[in-house]
């Protein structure tokens, strides 16, 4: 029996970073001998689709959300009888565990923790979701037979609300994106010059804290005259950090470039990637900037940038969410960067090899 089988379940394949990164390991294990299953609820904004490796085995379940896809997975599971399921998403890991427990399968259910735990279900909005979906994850998700963590900050935030976990649950990094981490060895990154912007990358939402990221630029606009703002992504908040950059005089200066399926033109060319989120599960933006050799400013949330980020060598840490200290740092890098060599070599930790490695490990036990 090939005991190398693994299904990996996530909602789509749209444009988030759980996607991004379900995607990578997907292809990451086919390539070294793993019988891979993908399995989505639906293909709408499927932008990573193109990016699945064509040895992995593609099932669509037919339904747009969780709540929907019990009936369709379970006749999945029934056909396909997987070994082990690795699951991308709350709501489905909680969905996999009752089917689970309800049907009797054997499958064993590994779940990637997507974000902090606390901040993420402490934001859920919407009665369903607050009174019936909440209590579930808080039930069931601990019903895991092991918890992946994205870093060591995520992961003492989740024992610190499920104790008993600590013999279950490990810490993995995420892999920087294969087309970014092929970009890098392809061309001389040493020899590239950036243009004159700061970059923002992530949903327009409430999460990522873009207010503070136009508010300090508009702090250092008039001493950098020629120096822009590009925010690539898309999401509810559009119109209103819009009407803020106006409010701020700095409407003309400020690029809304919607949501882009390959960004890394964005990040060679950028003067610093700016990450000015309330929390964070692991900032993907973050990895993809250092491994193109651009420096990064992060707000000190929880989790991930502290753990990313080292003072001076590959960019800088904001305390307290601090817009004031955000602004004396862009200035710094602007005037005295740092050199990029440093960066690049601090991004060999999340090469798609090492992290690959450390799921075969965890998958094979």
């Amino acid at each position: 029996m090939n005991d190398k089988k693994i299904t990996l379940l996530v909602s789509s394949l749209s444009g988030g970073g759980a996607e991004g990164v379900c995607v990578n390991i997907a292809n990451g294990l086919v390539n070294t001998g793993w019988q891979v299953d993908l399995v989505i609820l639906h293909t709408n904004d499927a932008f990573y689709l193109d990016r699945v490796n064509e040895k992995v085995n593609l099932t669509v379940l037919g339904v747009h959300h969780a709540r929907q896809a019990g009936f369709p997975l379970l006749n999945y599971i029934r056909g396909r009888k997987p070994q082990k399921i690795l699951v991308f998403n709350y709501e489905l890991a909680v969905l996999a565990i009752i089917l689970r427990g309800v049907f009797r399968f054997k499958s064993k259910i590994i779940s990637r923790n997507i974000n902090t735990y606390t901040k993420n279900t402490k934001e859920i909005e919407g009665d369903w979701s607050r009174y019936i979906i909440k209590q579930l994850i808080n039930y069931f998700y601990v019903k895991s037979d092991h918890i992946i963590n994205q870093c060591q900050a995520m992961q003492v935030d989740l024992l610190s609300v499920f104790p008993k976990l600590s013999h279950k649950t490990s810490v993995i990094y995420n892999p920087v994106a294969k087309h970014i981490e092929d970009y890098a060895k392809l061309h001389d990154l040493l020899k590239l010059s950036s243009q004159n912007y700061l970059l923002c990358v992530g949903r327009l939402e409430k999460q990522k804290g873009f207010h503070s990221a136009i508010e300090a630029f508009a702090c250092i606009a008039s001493d950098f005259p020629d120096l822009r703002l590009k925010i690539v992504g898309q999401g509810s908040l559009e119109c209103e950090l819009k009407k803020l950059s106006r409010n701020l005089g700095v409407a003309t200066r400020v690029d809304f470039e919607g949501f882009q399926s390959d960004i890394i033109s964005y990040y060679i060319n950028a003067k610093i990637t700016l990450l000015t989120s309330l929390y964070e599960g692991f900032p993907n933006v973050l990895i993809e900037s250092i491994s193109l050799g651009t420096p990064i400013i992060a707000f000190d949330c929880p989790s991930g940038p502290r753990e990313i980020i080292h003072q001076g060598v590959n960019g800088y840490l904001v305390e307290n969410q601090n817009v004031d200290k955000l602004v004396e740092l862009c200035k710094k890098l602007l005037l005295d960067n740092i050199d990029k060599k440093s960066i690049l070599l601090s991004s060999n930790i999340y090469c798609s090899k090492v992290v690959i490695e450390k799921y075969e490990e965890i998958l094979s036990d």
